[in-house]
């Protein structure tokens, strides 16, 4: 899975990355760098999320489907209706 996280910099951030990145100064770069993803880590962690349609989801489902299928070996024949039953997941338990 790819996620793409857009850093939002100042003008005066942006220059400060640009002179680092040209002097190749990797403290300077990363400074920038931490500075602009502290207000984007809270902003994804306070983000609310919007509730999904039954065709959203629907629509969510079979694309995860797709992606996952797509990377099974072609003669894969799934999971035994033991290897997910309750028995088998907690047999290892008393």
């Amino acid at each position: 899975m790819t996620m793409t996280i857009t850093l939002q910099l100042t003008p005066e951030m942006e220059a400060r990355l640009q002179m680092g990145i040209l002097r190749q100064d990797e403290s300077a770069v990363r400074e920038v760098l931490i500075e602009a993803v502290e207000p984007t880590v809270e902003s994804l962690l306070t983000h609310e999320t919007e509730d999904l349609s039954d065709e959203e989801f629907d629509r969510l489902s079979e694309e995860l489907v797709v992606a996952v299928s797509g990377n099974l070996p072609s003669d894969w024949k799934g999971l035994s209706d033991y290897a997910m039953s309750r028995e088998s997941m907690y047999e290892d338990y008393p």
